[in-house]
């Protein structure tokens, strides 16, 4: 049976400063590695919607999707399946969640996202559907989530210019009853389809990513593998 890759957690250069590849050599290089979906979740944090200045919010959030917008063009002409996510920095804890299922709508409708407590990041999340998972919960300065505030762990991170501890994720993940995931992390071409997760359908829309997160019929790719 065919088995279909996924990565979930892919920043661009085009909308992430940290990043050094531009979305389309990113998508082409993830094609030659056999993967057939990619979640691009460009950074929202105050320190960089501070930087864009003073401009009107809704323009900070586009700013935000310009790399998603060229990839999912792009991934549209190569055959691969672009989807929409996102890496939110809360100020109040400097940790990181991912989100999944979110639309643009999402961010223009709560503006400075980035001062919500989890709490309310969480109960955001869940009135919309949307899955929020704590990103790489054992770096440095990182405060781990209360497990009421988050539906999921990244049990492995694959950004090779952070220590992310992924053992200790994968062991604290396993202990708890969240769903556990994985991803490149990718900032740069040595962060290449180093995670994601493994399935048995090709992903094509991100609700259905949702679902089969939560139903956990996948496999975690870590370390490449």
């Amino acid at each position: 049976m065919k088995t279909y890759l996924t990565e979930l957690h892919m920043h661009t250069k085009e909308s992430s400063s940290c990043s050094k590849v531009p979305a389309k050599q990113m998508i082409e290089e993830y094609k030659k590695k056999g993967y057939s979906t990619i979640v691009i979740t460009d950074h929202c944090s105050k320190n960089k919607m501070d930087r864009l200045g003073d401009i009107p919010w809704k323009e900070k959030v586009d700013y935000v999707y310009k790399g998603f917008e060229i990839a999912k063009q792009y991934g549209n002409e190569l055959g691969i399946n672009i989807l929409l996510g996102v890496e939110i920095t809360l100020r109040i804890t400097d940790s990181d969640y991912l989100i999944y299922g979110i639309d643009k709508d999402f961010l223009y409708e709560n503006e400075k996202i980035y001062e919500y407590t989890l709490e309310e990041l969480y109960k955001a999340c869940e009135k919309k559907g949307y899955l929020l998972v704590q990103a790489h919960p054992f770096r440095d300065n990182i405060e781990l989530a209360p497990l009421k505030y988050i539906e999921g762990i990244e049990v492995y991170n694959g950004c090779q210019d952070e220590i992310s501890r992924n053992d200790k994720a994968l062991e604290y993940g396993k202990s708890t009853n969240k769903i556990l995931t994985s991803g490149s992390d990718f900032h740069r071409l040595d962060d290449l389809a180093r995670g994601g997760i493994a399935t048995e359908v090709e992903i094509t829309e991100i609700n259905q990513l949702v679902d089969l997160l939560r139903s956990r019929e996948y496999k975690l790719i870590q370390n490449g593998e």
